[in-house]
């Protein structure tokens, strides 16, 4: 097993996985902030969200052959990034525990819908309970919401404004925080 290397990301920098050698899985452990990792099929396909990482969500994955990582720091964030050999159970691949979830999430018709459910993972997995509801420490911009819902900018900023609205949800962008009303 090869060592963990450990690094620190500025708020925004972004960092390309290194492909390894043969069929090796990587392991990602946020020690510190939140991460988002982001899959690169070349100039025709547009760059796509496969996960977020906190200190409670991160682990191993096999690195896929048909595209490139590249993980970006969404708040100032500490790390560690190690290569393996041996293979990692099904239920230890936290990839496709996200996949399978980002699916769900951009299942229903309405951009509305599939924006709140976004945020409710997001909030449940990343975020604390606190007294009003559930809270996440950080935000995502409107146009990384829309590229993970399938939608656009425009879209998500007039359905944050009807979430807003109708009680659902409050955010403090000075502090960057999302609450979701319990």
């Amino acid at each position: 097993m090869a060592q963990a290397q450990s690094l620190h990301l500025r708020n925004s920098q972004q960092l390309v996985l290194t492909p390894p050698q043969g069929n090796r899985w990587v392991s990602i452990q946020v020690i510190d902030g939140f991460i988002r990792l982001s899959a690169h099929h070349g100039d025709q396909i547009p760059e796509t969200t496969l996960a977020l990482m906190s200190p409670m969500e991160g682990g191993g994955f096999l690195h896929p052959k048909s595209c490139n990582l590249q993980l970006e720091a969404l708040s100032e964030s500490i790390l560690t990034i190690q290569y393996g050999q041996e293979s990692i159970s099904q239920q230890d691949d936290f990839l496709t525990e996200w996949l399978m979830a980002l699916h769900v999430v951009r299942h229903p018709v309405k951009a509305e819908e599939r924006l709140f459910n976004l945020l409710k993972l997001l909030v449940y997995r990343l975020g604390r309970r606190t007294r009003e509801g559930c809270t996440l420490s950080f935000l995502l911009s409107h146009s990384r919401l829309a590229e993970i819902i399938g939608t656009t900018r425009s879209t998500v900023s007039r359905s944050m404004g009807k979430l807003r609205e109708n009680g659902s949800i409050s955010v403090e962008e000075s502090k960057g925080l999302l609450t979701i009303k319990d």
